[in-house]
């Protein structure tokens, strides 16, 4: 029933390719009992879903359990149930004809969406509600979770799978008692005890607490018997743990629902659902976040003081278990003085004092940071395309050597090239122990490479680097392994390590093919094309530690942009291939931003657990740690983190990862004098002045991010979100020429993104050239309305319809962006764009008042389409109170 990301159909001739009057198209799904396909009622002709029980399962107790699917379901005709259509028995057949719900299981939703809490709570009392149906007609579902709820086009959520759902006056054995998930049994389900309604009730409480905290409330769900028996014994998680902003009355009804006494959970399913439904309508604050994290909404301020109090059914109901804080070897030594000053003799205090410090001496170093500078070529008679390949194997030779040398720490090429400066800029922009510089001199078949490794000239801080070692070595360039291989033996070399050959095992076509990818990344970004062409290489290659992160990297790019699940599923494969001795550090580290992206918060603080255990490097530690933090909106936490990473590596990266969690926090200030800090120390880097113009244009400071996005987009002219930023400055500074140039240079760079034609539609619109613009606007509506899922695509549609006068079609696209991202601040503004030019003055302003009040500066209601308002004292109030009394001339009163 889920037709979103169908897996491969099933080629097994074996399989019926039609059932009754039902046409079988693809699989759409798989489950224990069954196969789920996408089917066509040549009767009705409509679109409907198939769930055939498979063949090997024709025994009797499955047979009956799936017959007892299709009588519960009759029973039921509820809108967030999903409803049965048909049965059909045969000899060799037993299918379910349903409803074909277009959409995704909620896990896999949660996974690809932003979903607020208010839309969170919607879900839950949408499934309680489908719940109390069920548990009206005396049905117990019994496997309650989120793979059993789809999420509709509409937003809107069923449940489904009722596969093991039972009567309550139905009598079982012991396993039917049992049957189930076991991360979302309750504790009676869980012994094989009884249960009523009021087992659902639990399994509910756990996916509430998923869906309002992000975890399980019985932590870990890896290990099947110690969940059950947490669940059974172990009161669940305090809330506050993940998310400390969650107000008493949800933490209360959390309480209950997780009760492990059943006559303490709740006596009506309807009850459970009318609360779920009330706390959707408090005032939920939400917070923009990067592209790089997924909301996890906290209520408002009003809420908040709340926590501060005491709250017997929180102490009660949420007991966590104590932590033991964690204490130094010194610490110890010292509380143990501390404790047994009378009795420990002055020799025996030296001996612990002595103990002490060998204690800390055998404490492991820090390791050195090693930054590789692209390699500099002079060539003759040498193809550019041929430079580019031969610099590019001297320098993933260089890298792979790094990453196998003890106590040394590759900094990422992207971290050193983004600085763009000289080797002393470099050094101090990435905190750098060491460099490794590489000149080339190349002539058509011929190149003599000199590697030289620089260290500091003594030990006092920021001493001058001198050539600690170098190497001169001449190699032929028409083979791009035996490049690498050298290279990698005299880095080795001046290393005085012993290196293991990456490149044995690889051939020279493949390995041609990964470097292109390379050079092509860095030059022009990620893309599908260069995606897919990894997957494409042999399983040798795709081991490689360099060929891991790179394919991390863009999927993770791309994932940014589409939101696609199939994605982060591809880079969890490939991952998987790798994970050597050598680089498991660099697995390690692919792995936590994967998990991250994932969502898979828990896993992502293992991971770096592991990463501890390898690499004691408390600053990366630190800094991995707020990355984590951001993501789940921790922003305090995040910025306490991320100075200790900078008091220990004053780096740009980590003074970035500073601003930007300053910025998530609200705290602007703070944000540009980090920035401002790191461009000090790297003045031509394109993400720090990126960063800075972000801030700079969301506070309406038009000029000051004007200039900052023109120094990002001379340094990386290939930034598409720098040339589209800064045609925004040009298109509120009504520079509609300049804006045109810079939204046409995005869209050269990225075809795809309609967020560009949009932007330019709007720049040829305000300048007046109203035909140009309505081919545009109709442009993006002919690529997005038919396969419009992801809220910005809604966003783009309500405004190009609003803006060519399908004002009915603008509406119903403001209505499925309000669902899906409800308290966007693009959301409000798109809704005052559509209801101004829909002459719907009163929302119009209202929405503006949204917009105002949560950040949104009052130049973006400068432009002429707003023009209308002006005749609105509401309006001319509302703007004069923001300063911008200038808004409203007479002549527009």
């Amino acid at each position: 029933m889920n037709s979103s990301n169908p897996p491969p159909s099933h080629t097994s001739t074996t399989e019926p390719l039609r059932i009754g009057h039902y046409e079988l198209r693809n699989c759409i799904g798989r489950g224990g009992m069954g196969l789920v396909y996408r089917a066509r009622d040549t009767k009705l002709e409509r679109e409907v879903a198939v769930k055939c029980l498979r063949t090997e399962l024709f025994e009797a107790h499955y047979v009956e359990r799936f017959k007892r699917e299709a009588l519960l379901l009759a029973k039921l005709n509820h809108p967030n149930i999903v409803q049965i259509y048909d049965y059909i028995e045969a000899h060799d057949q037993l299918a379910l004809v349903m409803e074909l719900v277009d959409g995704q299981n909620l896990q896999t939703y949660l996974r690809e969406h932003i979903a607020p809490i208010a839309q969170r709570l919607q879900w839950l009392a949408q499934i309680a509600e489908g719940l109390a149906a069920a548990h009206d007609t005396g049905i117990i579902h019994r496997d309650l979770k989120t793979e059993n709820i789809l999420i509709n086009k509409r937003g809107q959520a069923k449940i489904t799978d009722l596969g093991i759902a039972k009567s309550q006056d139905f009598k079982g054995t012991l396993t039917d008692h049992i049957a189930g998930s076991y991360c979302s049994m309750s504790p009676e389900q869980a012994m094989g005890e009884a249960i009523t309604f009021k087992s659902d009730l639990f399994s509910l409480g756990i996916l509430a607490y998923q869906l309002l905290c992000g975890a399980h409330p019985f932590g870990d769900t890896n290990n099947k018997l110690q969940t059950m028996q947490r669940i059974i014994s172990h009161p669940p998680t305090a809330p506050h743990k993940y998310n400390p902003d969650l107000p008493a009355e949800l933490i209360e009804l959390l309480g209950q629902l997780l009760s492990k006494d059943p006559d303490k959970r709740p006596d009506n399913t309807h009850w459970v659902a009318a609360q779920f439904e009330k706390l959707k309508t408090l005032r939920w604050q939400e917070t923009a976040l990067g592209d790089e994290t997924q909301a996890l909404i906290a209520p408002s301020a009003n809420t908040r003081s709340s926590h501060t109090q005491d709250h017997p059914t929180f102490e009660t109901r949420f007991a966590a278990s104590p932590t033991i804080p964690k204490v130094s070897a010194w610490q110890k030594i010292k509380q143990f003085i501390a404790a047994n000053i009378i009795t420990v003799s002055s020799a025996a205090i030296s001996m612990l004092i002595v103990a002490g410090v060998m204690a800390w001496q055998l404490q492991p170093k820090p390791p050195k940071y090693v930054a590789v500078i692209p390699p500099k070529m002079i060539a003759e008679g040498m193809q550019e395309s041929q430079q580019e390949l031969v610099k590019e194997a001297v320098y993933d030779a260089i890298q792979q050597s790094i990453i196998q040398l003890d106590g040394y720490y590759l900094i990422p090429r992207e971290e050193v090239v983004d600085v763009n400066g000289d080797n002393e800029t470099v050094r101090n922009a990435t905190a750098a122990d060491e460099l490794i510089t590489t000149e080339l001199q190349c002539k058509i078949e011929t190149c003599t490479i000199r590697l030289s490794r620089l260290t500091p000239e003594n030990s006092i801080p920021n001493s001058r680097l001198k050539a600690h070692d170098t190497k001169t070595i001449d190699i032929l360039t028409e083979n791009y392994l035996s490049i690498a291989g050298i290279v990698q033996s005299n880095v080795g070399g001046m290393y005085k390590s012993s290196l293991s050959s990456s490149f044995e095992q690889l051939n020279q076509g493949e390995y041609e093919k990964l470097l292109s990818v390379n050079v092509s990344y860095y030059e022009k970004g990620a893309s599908e094309a260069l995606f897919n062409s990894i997957e494409t290489l042999s399983k040798n290659t795709q081991k490689l530690s360099t060929t891991q992160s790179l394919f991390s990297e863009i999927g993770l790019d791309l994932y940014h942009e589409t939101q696609s699940s199939d994605i982060l599923s591809k880079i969890e494969l490939l991952l998987d291939k790798g994970n050597t001795k050598n680089d498991h550090i660099i697995f390690l580290y692919n792995t936590f931003y994967l998990q991250t992206a994932q969502r898979n918060f828990l896993e992502a603080q293992e991971t770096i657990s592991k990463i501890k255990a390898i690499d004691a490097n408390q600053s990366s530690i630190n800094a991995l740690t707020a990355y984590l933090m951001n993501a789940q909106n921790k922003f305090d936490a995040a910025i306490t983190l991320y100075k200790k990473a900078v008091s220990s590596k004053n780096s740009v990266k980590n003074l970035i990862g500073l601003s930007n969690s300053y910025r998530y926090a609200g705290n602007m200030l703070n944000a540009k004098e980090t920035l401002k800090q790191a461009m000090l120390m790297a003045p031509k880097n394109y993400k720090v002045h990126s960063l800075y113009g972000l801030i700079e244009l969301l506070e309406g400071n038009i000029e000051s991010a004007k200039k900052a996005f023109e120094v990002a987009v001379n340094e990386n002219p290939n930034d598409i979100y720098n040339r589209g930023n800064l045609g925004l400055c040009y298109l509120l500074s009504q520079n509609f020429d300049k804006a045109i140039e810079e939204f046409s240079q995005a869209e050269k760079l990225d075809p795809q993104n309609t967020a560009h034609k949009l932007n330019k539609a709007d720049a040829y619109n305000l300048k007046g050239e109203i035909a140009e613009s309505q081919v545009i606007y109709s442009s993006i509506i002919s690529t997005l309305e038919k396969n419009a899922y992801l809220s910005e695509h809604h966003l783009r549609l309500a405004q190009a319809y609003a803006h060519i006068g399908q004002i009915e079609k603008a509406l119903l696209s403001l209505r499925e962006l309000e669902k899906l991202d409800p308290q966007n601040i693009e959301t409000a503004y798109t809704a005052a764009l559509v209801h101004t030019l829909a002459n719907n003055d009163s929302s119009a302003i209202l929405n503006i008042s949204i917009s105002l009040k949560n950040g949104m500066h009052p130049a973006w209601f400068s432009f002429s389409w707003f023009d209308s308002l002006c005749k609105k004292e509401s309006f001319i109030h509302l703007i004069n109170s923001t300063g911008a009394s200038n808004r409203c001339p007479e002549s527009l009163r």
